[in-house]
């Protein structure tokens, strides 16, 4: 599986417009911190309303072909 690097601004500004519209949302979050390595963070939304349209975040524009091993 190919990972991509993304505008951390625009995901981060589509999770807050998902989180103001709903009235309650159950938000799970891990973090793996490995020191050897780059850390990662999992984030699941549990009873979100409607469909979750509208996330279009894209590659940091000067680096659109660089995957995240």
């Amino acid at each position: 599986m190919t990972r991509m690097a993304f505008e951390a601004s625009k995901l981060l500004a589509w999770l807050r417009e998902l989180l103001r519209g709903a009235g309650t949302v159950d938000v799970d979050v891990v973090v793996v911190d490995k020191p050897e390595s780059r850390s990662w963070v999992q984030i699941t939304l549990h009873d979100v309303p409607g469909p979750l349209a509208g996330l279009d975040v894209a590659p940091p524009a000067d680096d659109r072909s660089n995957p995240v091993a």
